[in-house]
């Protein structure tokens, strides 16, 4: 999975970094583990920059092969209190989606079409 993390109007520290990839990144690669081909996008905004306020965001954009991008923006005090809100609504976004796919996956033919089919 590719991993794209930027800071904008702040600069990421290594422990920021590892804060992210252990709270937000594990989390999305434990529900789509099988997806080779998948990307995601994490930019750390700082709004205001050093006015201070409400002004720290987390955007996170997931784009899975053969499905449309899932973005989430969360805005908060803090930065490991956005992270952690978009983590988890990233992680329902997904299980949501995925489940989606799933359910249009098994809905193949109807079992009794595939028991009165001839056996090769």
């Amino acid at each position: 999975m590719k991993v794209l993390m930027r800071g904008v109007h702040l600069s990421l520290s290594d422990g920021l970094k590892a804060y992210v990839q252990e709270h937000l990144v594990d989390h999305i690669e434990r529900l789509c583990d099988d997806q080779e081909a998948s990307e995601i996008d994490i930019s750390l905004v700082d709004i205001n920059g050093p006015k201070g306020g409400v002004d720290k965001e987390c955007r996170v954009t997931v784009r899975l092969p053969g499905l449309s991008a899932i973005h989430v923006t969360e805005t908060s005090e803090t930065l490991h209190q956005a992270i952690d809100a978009s983590r988890d609504r990233m992680e329902n976004a997904l299980k949501r989606t995925l489940e989606r796919r799933r359910d249009v996956s098994n809905q193949g033919l109807s079992q009794d079409v595939a028991s009165d089919a001839a056996p090769y």
